[in-house]
């Protein structure tokens, strides 16, 4: 269950879609844990299930004793951002049986006041199992794409789960699992129209057209890095691949 604030930054995105939107009685599903919001316009039914991310609370108590923390994290990946997806689809689930055949998206809100765009970065890279792949073109130049399902991802793991909304510091995206089960219905409702009308609504054709991603989209496991790049390296012929294991080192500090 997000967090009130979270809750409403989500409600009044879905309210501006055009959907009605009600919050879900906690004691609605006795016995276990239910999801947040249950929303409808002229065709569809959406269940939401909200999960806020904010600064770690370590990096809170050493900036307010003015020290340094310092960390070493991925840039395209973030252990929480898989924790809370998987509880969501539990909440998701056990919601659904009182809300027959509605759409399961999970609303992800990045808080971080401190580095918002890594945050965020990492978010969609969990979602979409994100590779960082050194592009060398003709020139000599290496070019950092993202590759999206070269590792495996949630969406892939989770086939239930329709999509995910987005929402950080640069706005409000919605983004369709291409391996879920209603990926043409979740396309064709309101919530992806209107969000098509304004250039956010995504899926691995748009990113890869719009943002310049690679896509890893054939079936093989993902375990095998190697035999991905290898793959990968087939599919987009003519270009120099290789696979670079980012990092992201950072010192944080705030003197008084």
């Amino acid at each position: 269950m997000g967090d009130e604030e979270d809750r409403r930054e989500v409600r009044k995105c879905l309210e501006a879609a055009g959907l009605r939107v009600e919050d879900i009685p906690e004691d609605s599903v006795a016995g276990s844990k239910r999801c947040d919001v249950f929303a409808r316009d002229a065709s569809e039914r959406y269940l939401v299930e909200v999960k806020g991310f904010h600064d770690d609370e370590m990096i809170k108590g050493k900036l307010h004793n003015a020290e340094v923390y310092e960390r070493d994290s991925s840039d395209t990946y973030r252990g929480n951002v898989t924790k809370e997806i998987r509880d969501a689809i539990k909440q998701l689930g056990s919601t659904a049986l009182h809300y027959d055949d509605a759409i399961w998206l999970v609303a992800l809100v990045a808080r971080s006041k401190h580095d918002a765009d890594v945050m965020s970065e990492q978010i969609m890279g969990t979602l979409y199992g994100v590779a960082a792949i050194t592009d060398r073109g003709p020139d000599g130049v290496a070019r950092r794409r993202h590759c999206l399902y070269f590792s495996e991802s949630a969406f892939h793991r989770h086939p239930d789960l329709d999509g995910a909304i987005v929402l950080d510091a640069q706005g409000v995206g919605l983004y369709l699992n291409d391996y879920g089960r209603r990926v043409n219905r979740v396309r064709e409702s309101g919530l992806a129209r209107f969000l098509a009308q304004h250039s956010a609504s995504y899926d691995m054709a748009e990113l890869e057209s719009r943002a310049d991603c690679l896509v890893a989209d054939f079936d093989m496991d993902r375990a095998n890095r190697e035999a991905v790049l290898d793959r990968l390296k087939q599919k987009y012929a003519g270009r120099n691949l290789s696979y670079m294991d980012w990092h992201r080192w950072e010192a944080i500090g705030r003197w008084p």
